[in-house]
């Protein structure tokens, strides 16, 4: 049985990305980051429990790519670059295979994403837990958020939405299913590039994790206005009409940007969607109003058989 350190050693002092701007890394008390120049700090915490945001059994390194890709995603929806994470795992049981399988699909994420791993903690408990903490840059410039919607504002959502809640009946029965619709659930992507460029065109982003109506009220909340979303226009995984489309509206785990941006950046927001290869659809509209989202058919207003996910 491999003590704390040799852990540390063996799956976490090497293979990573290496961040310049990284003084002291792994194998210290605390890492030491030198800021670039005219630039922001963004950091956010990220913690998933096992049999709550993802199958125990589901292989080590699934766990470890979701884990990373959920944590990266908002750092995407801030217009940050990565720069680097820290991790926190709680093991109930120190098995060398899992955790070198956990090791891999981590440091495969962590390149995939460029991000440095700079530190973190191991600890002993009665489940599993992976907590990631990512951080990243930003210039000193407007940056995207949640409380920055304006009345008047069109609303923008990248991607599909809906196949990862799809897939997670299907992964809780059978939690090593890595392909079709799993994909969605285990790689989340992280839109960092879209979100870098929103920084020029968006009032307003989040990362969709629990559901678009329900983050879609986080903005109306935070900005003070009415939100009004045409069902016709969302990209579903699913048809409208299709049994589980209200599913895909409110199962959450996408990852994706849902974003605000005046009208006069339609035309550059259509170019970006081309030039990212991506799509980018117009799905709705900010208005004066209470804070609130409403969901319109025909123009009519309906009302969703679930909100979203809640955590209590």
């Amino acid at each position: 049985m491999s003590s704390e350190f040799e852990l540390i050693r063996q799956c976490f002092s090497q293979g990573y990305p290496h961040s310049a701007d990284t003084l002291v890394a792994v194998g210290d008390d605390a890492s030491i980051v030198l800021p670039p120049a005219g630039h922001l700090l963004v950091q956010s915490l990220d913690t998933q429990v096992a049999d709550v945001h993802f199958p125990a059994t589901a292989p080590a390194n699934l766990i470890a790519q979701r884990a990373l890709r959920c944590a990266v995603s908002d750092l995407a929806a801030m217009g940050a670059t990565p720069q680097a994470f820290l991790l926190g795992l709680t093991l109930p049981h120190n098995q060398p295979a899992w955790l070198e399988d956990f090791a891999s699909g981590l440091r495969a994420c962590a390149h995939d994403c460029g991000i440095a791993l700079i530190g973190g903690d191991t600890t002993k408990g009665r489940e599993l837990v992976v907590s990631v903490t990512v951080q990243g840059w930003v210039a000193d410039q407007p940056r995207l958020l949640r409380a920055s919607a304006k009345p008047g504002d069109d609303i923008w959502v990248s991607g599909v939405i809906g196949e990862s809640a799809l897939a997670l009946p299907q992964i809780l029965k059978r939690p090593d299913w890595s392909d079709g619709l799993a994909q969605s659930y285990y790689f989340p992507k992280p839109r960092l590039e879209l979100g870098q460029a929103l920084l020029d065109l968006a009032n307003s982003a989040m990362d969709i994790s629990d559901g678009l109506l329900q983050d879609a009220r986080h903005i109306a909340n935070a900005s003070a206005i009415a939100i009004q979303l045409e069902g016709e226009s969302i990209p579903t995984a699913v048809a409208l009409g299709h049994p589980s489309w209200m599913t895909c509206l409110s199962g959450g785990d996408d990852y994706e940007l849902l974003f605000t941006a005046s009208p006069s950046q339609r035309a550059a927001i259509t170019a970006l969607s081309a030039k990212l290869d991506l799509p980018l659809s117009r799905i709705g509209q900010c208005i004066e109003g209470e804070p609130d989202v409403t969901l319109l058919l025909d123009g009519k207003p309906v009302t969703p058989a679930a909100g979203g996910y809640q955590h209590f």
